[in-house]
């Protein structure tokens, strides 16, 4: 993504590029620690769990432009498949104000329609409800 994606501003913005997929967006921070655990406790997981089956990924970091290179090697060390964006502060507050977002990590089903949810799976993540939120996403 051009730019690590820094210059996109709203949710909006985000929504365009996802337009016609049925999207797992994870609202994360390298400086998270819930964060990186729900990525390495259940990442691997809902990912062989979706193979194949039309869902794509996409990360936005919050609060990280000035951690570039550990955002870099975080996404390598976890193998975090799929889009990735470094937002910069207008991003994450339009995202975190539109979802109604309380804290991170944060996960967003956006629908092929461009209609999007708050994951209901709570925290420490639930991954049997996800799975079956993302699964009715991506029967639409």
């Amino acid at each position: 993504m051009p730019d690590n994606g820094t210059k996109l501003n709203t949710f909006d913005d985000v929504l365009a590029l996802t337009k016609g997929k049925t999207v797992l967006l994870d609202m994360w921070g390298t400086w998270c620690g819930p964060c990186r655990n729900e990525i390495h406790d259940n990442g691997p997981a809902i990912k062989a769990y979706f193979k194949g089956k039309g869902l794509d990924y996409l990360y936005i970091a919050n609060r990280d432009l000035d951690h570039e290179a550990e955002w870099k090697n975080l996404i390598a060390y976890f193998d975090m498949k799929g889009t990735h964006i470094l937002a910069n502060s207008n991003l994450s507050k339009d995202i975190m104000t539109k979802v109604k977002g309380d804290g991170y990590p944060t996960y967003v089903i956006i629908k092929k329609d461009g209609t999007w949810e708050l994951s209901k799976a709570g925290y420490p993540m639930d991954r049997n409800k996800l799975i079956k939120q993302l699964e009715e996403a991506l029967a639409q």
